[in-house]
């Protein structure tokens, strides 16, 4: 699962790292976020022509037949096994696929009888591209993060973790079929990670500063 996450990049490293596609993107960077928690707003790159361009959404997908937004808690996340089939992801794994670059994200594992906080991370790059869902209600744009089983090597923190596309692949996410969506589901590699532990006040989320991502003072 992903339940809380990060954004301090630049527009500058969103080009840079996307892999040719082309981003259309404001001129102002993002306003930095290192502790974004659902029903905040998040930046989703959608399909314009041949490109993608950066929108501004609510984490937490929406269908348009939803009644209220009290959904949107229990759809900050699809599991990729199951969205395209799913009536409150289907149309959107058919026809609005995003992408929703990230910074690092958070997962807290049992430690010593409490919830102990780690912060997830690219190795070599300083933003991620999850794959994500995304629907409009209205005016009101929200989003979902798709979410697969977890790499061997990271599982101990948590048995699911975001599907991360690498560059070659976020065209064909955002623009291919939904039958190229479930290849990439199931073949994506994940990019290299490293994580760290950080303080519990992370746990807040009305806690934020660039000292959430920093490594635990022992």
């Amino acid at each position: 699962m992903c339940g809380r996450d990060s954004q301090f990049f630049t527009w500058r490293e969103i080009h840079a790292f996307s892999g040719g596609l082309a981003v259309s993107t404001p001129e102002q960077d993002p306003e930095p976020n290192y502790n974004r928690a659902p029903t905040q707003a998040g930046w989703v790159l959608v399909a314009d022509g041949d490109g993608a361009v950066a929108t501004e959404m609510r984490w937490g997908l929406l269908p348009s037949w939803a009644k209220d937004t009290r959904l949107a808690y229990s759809t900050i996340n699809a599991r990729c096994e199951t969205a395209a089939t799913k009536p409150v992801f289907r149309a959107a794994w058919k026809q609005r696929r995003g992408l929703v670059p990230s910074s690092g994200y958070y997962e807290w594992r049992m430690e010593d009888g409490a919830k102990q906080p780690y912060f997830i991370h690219a190795r070599n790059s300083p933003v991620l591209f999850f794959a994500g869902l995304w629907e409009q209600r209205g005016e009101l744009l929200t989003y979902s993060i798709v979410t697969r089983d977890a790499d061997p090597a990271i599982a101990h923190l948590h048995d699911r973790m975001p599907l991360m596309l690498s560059g070659d692949l976020l065209g064909e996410w955002i623009g291919g079929s939904p039958e190229d969506a479930a290849q990439i589901a199931l073949s994506a590699s994940t990019p290299e990670l490293e994580w760290h532990a950080v303080e519990r006040a992370v746990g807040n989320v009305r806690s934020s500063g660039p000292q959430l991502v920093l490594p635990k003072i022992a």
